[in-house]
């Protein structure tokens, strides 16, 4: 074993300084450079980048100009982009889960048997036949949720309704189960369930029922997507490939914020600007959707004159230049 070459071998943070001024990394402060790899990593500043700034000689060489003080402010900017997205991501997530257990318990009740894994109680809110098995996995959704309430022993309120209260409410198993298996719970709803939740989040007559479910589907498939890459490290900027959003709904619902021509080039398709608008359009709160604009300014607002290789802030996360301005725009017409 200690006789192989590893492709990658360890590098001290010396020898990663070097390695980055032999790929023309432009450094005027080595103890700064070795302070941010210390906290951030080499390959979250540098690789995480290089193929915005690579030459196209197949050298793996930056672009002459490239300073190691850009990439660092690309990886910041990266991490406020994230964490802000990913806030406003866990606000559609409580506003879903309100929706379910407000329409689940006052349809179907408060009451579930934690253990009956067959879910046959009729007074079960949980009971399988309050549920639709179109998709052939109600059973095995039920069978999560019944094991969140009997497994869960991390949750303090579902102990504390376990061992002190005679039931377990819809509203207290919301509390301990994940966004993915919230959205597993929605998709087995029977269809007039699932319409009341989707005209909750997009006005009735908007489309017919077929396209707004098939628009609050990709959404919770797209975010769901956007939030587990953001929560193992992922850029930003590189988010692709992810479920895509419907272009007749979203130009629509987003007042042409982008055009037909952008959603055909997956501007705002399947990409960070996609997941943006899908939360513009899905929040209610008027307050939460401005603040969240605000947040978005401050982070890019800065950078807006700011070079990067002869290219905007804008251009490296592969947004329109005047995202803000349609963003800005986009508000107020939704709340007009």
């Amino acid at each position: 074993m200690d006789d192989i070459t590893y492709d990658k071998p360890f590098k001290t943070y010396e020898e990663l300084i070097s390695i980055m001024e032999s790929r023309h990394i432009d450094i005027a402060d080595k103890a700064f450079a070795m302070q941010a790899l210390e906290n951030y990593s080499y390959y979250g500043i540098v690789n995480g980048y290089k193929n915005t700034f690579l030459q196209m000689d197949n050298t793996d060489n930056f672009i002459p100009g490239t300073s190691f003080e850009q990439l660092y402010t690309l990886h910041i900017i990266d991490t406020a982009l994230n964490n802000i997205i990913f806030k406003y991501i866990l606000f559609l997530e409580r506003a879903l889960k309100s929706r379910i257990l407000y329409l689940v318990a006052r349809k179907y009740g408060v009451y579930t048997l934690p253990r009956d894994y067959s879910c046959s109680l009729e007074n079960d809110y949980l009971y399988r036949k309050n549920y639709s098995n179109s998709n052939g996995k109600r059973n095995n959704v039920l069978r999560s949720l019944k094991e969140r309430i009997s497994r869960d022993n991390s949750s303090p309120i579902m102990q504390h309704y376990l061992n002190h209260k005679n039931h377990i409410p819809p509203w207290i198993l919301t509390t301990s189960i994940p966004y993915g298996l919230s959205i597993e719970w929605y998709n087995i709803l029977r269809n007039d369930d699932k319409k009341i939740i989707c005209d909750s989040f997009i006005s009735p007559g908007a489309f017919n029922e077929q396209k707004t479910k098939e628009f609050v589907r990709k959404v919770f498939d797209l975010t769901k997507e956007y939030r587990n890459k953001i929560a193992h490290g992922n850029l930003t900027f590189s988010m692709i490939n992810l479920p895509q959003l419907p272009k007749e709904q979203l130009l629509s619902l987003t007042f042409n914020a982008i055009s037909e021509e952008e959603y055909n080039l997956r501007i705002g398709q399947d990409d960070t600007l996609a997941v943006i608008l899908s939360l513009i359009v899905m929040l209610s709160d008027n307050y939460l959707i401005n603040n969240f604009y605000t947040e978005l300014c401050n982070v890019l607002s800065p950078y807006e004159t700011v070079s990067f290789n002869d290219q905007s802030i804008f251009d490296v996360f592969g947004f329109p230049n005047d995202l803000l301005d349609r963003l800005k725009k986009l508000i107020m017409q939704k709340f007009n």
